[in-house]
């Protein structure tokens, strides 16, 4: 075995420029395809850090009617109640539906000290923080005494610190302060972490002490809950339909009606996501297996033409004794060790290009208008990966030099002795 591989790197120091070339033509496919699985990589971790809805949760929002009922209109706007909630708790509904609570939206003018700004107050519960995934800086988030005695507290996000205090400073530094909401003084309890959407500062209050406030009485903007049991989208459909007609018939709307109100299901809608990321990936490895086989049927070319140029040779070899199974693993191992020498320097190439991005764009939120979003996060390769890598290089490597190596192999010595 050593004397083989000597003798393949006789032989390829031989064609150092003709290596070479197809080599890079190898290790450019290899570094295409991590660069762009990176790159997906990126892309959909940073869907994934932006959602932030838990995954078994619904909420409900009223919305127009689309079909004419008990002599109402098209065109109805349907606008949710407290009461609504109860609705859940119906037979149909309620051996799925976990925890629920309300929420009730205001805008109004925010002040600290000199600093003014027009923000949305949300009413909101505890149940909040979890459905909404709300990650706190500092302090904490509304609790169920808050609720009971509505208390005037306040949850405020990390951007509006930012504008108060400058960037990078100590968001713990605001928990226990007081700012006016109106013309209320409430108190900070809490900073969460924002989605840095331009001039849209949002901030959470309880919900008994919104809706009282504002004298909201029995109004509500949305209904959100928990669930559990739906495992399929069938079972999820055939729920949402449940729903719709119950909350449709209690305010006097075609219980066939989807318009009347609109259902946000974070379980589909992750599913959704997770079949456009699956179509993706798909995607991104056949253009990369693509352009990873310009190389390869580069390889089978030059092994081609090698063997041309040393039929003689091979001729030689078997009038003297050599079987074709020496010859094929003579070719194989050429065209093996070509694509996996140059494969593995694409392969670390494309790994650095990675961390490259990685420092340069991951986790930097880069201004779309209205809100700055972060395009990358973490747009990396994992083990598995190199792993599937190395596979389809010893794959490739072996295919390319198949044809050549079984031509080698078959050569007739009086034909290869012929041969100039």
């Amino acid at each position: 075995m050593l004397e083989l591989f000597k003798e393949v790197w006789s032989t390829l120091k031989q064609n150092k420029l003709r290596t070479a070339l197809t080599g890079f033509a190898v290790a450019w496919g290899i570094f295409m395809l991590i660069v762009l699985l990176g790159a997906g990589n990126g892309v959909f971790h940073a869907f994934t850090a932006n959602e932030n809805m838990l995954s078994n949760s619904m909420t409900i929002y009223g919305s127009v009617t689309s079909k004419p009922y008990k002599g109402y209109d098209t065109g109805r706007l349907i606008s949710l109640k407290r009461s609504d909630m109860d609705l859940l708790r119906s037979p149909e509904l309620a051996e799925v539906v976990d925890e629920v609570s309300a929420e009730y939206e205001k805008s109004d003018t925010l002040v600290f000290n000199d600093f003014h700004a027009f923000v949305n107050v949300d009413g909101v519960s505890p149940l909040e923080q979890k459905i909404g995934s709300v990650q706190l800086y500092s302090g904490r988030f509304i609790n169920k005494i808050d609720e009971e005695e509505r208390r005037r507290v306040v949850v405020i996000p990390s951007n509006l610190v930012d504008q108060i205090k400058g960037q990078g400073c100590d968001y713990s530094t605001m928990v226990g302060e007081y700012m006016n909401l109106g013309d209320l003084r409430f108190k900070v309890v809490g900073v969460y972490k924002s989605l840095d959407v331009e001039n849209n500062i949002e901030v959470y209050c309880p919900f008994e002490t919104i809706t009282a406030i504002y004298k909201a009485g029995d109004n509500v903007e949305s209904i959100k809950f928990t669930f559990h049991g739906l495992l399929t989208p069938a079972a999820n459909e055939n729920f949402i339909r449940q729903l719709r007609s119950i909350f449709n018939l209690a305010h006097d709307a075609d219980p066939e009606d989807n318009s009347a109100i609109y259902v946000f299901n974070s379980y589909t809608a992750g599913q959704s996501l997770g079949k456009a990321e699956r179509a993706m990936r798909i995607a991104l490895w056949v253009l990369g297996i693509m352009t990873l086989l310009s190389g390869i049927v580069g390889v089978s070319n030059i092994m081609l033409i090698t063997v041309k140029e040393r039929t003689h040779e091979f001729g030689i070899r078997k009038a003297i004794g050599a079987k074709p199974k020496s010859i094929l693993s003579l070719i194989l191992v050429e065209s093996v060790a070509i694509t996996a020498f140059f494969g593995y320097i694409g392969m670390g190439l494309g790994v650095f290009a990675t961390k490259f991005m990685d420092a340069k764009f991951a986790d930097h939120p880069t201004d779309v208008g209205i809100a700055k979003v972060t395009m990358f996060v973490d747009p990396t390769v994992g083990m598995d990966v190199a792993f599937e890598a190395t596979l389809l290089l010893i794959a490739a490597g072996t295919i390319a030099g198949l044809i050549p190596a079984w031509k080698a192999a078959h050569v007739k010595p009086i034909q290869a002795l012929a041969a100039k």
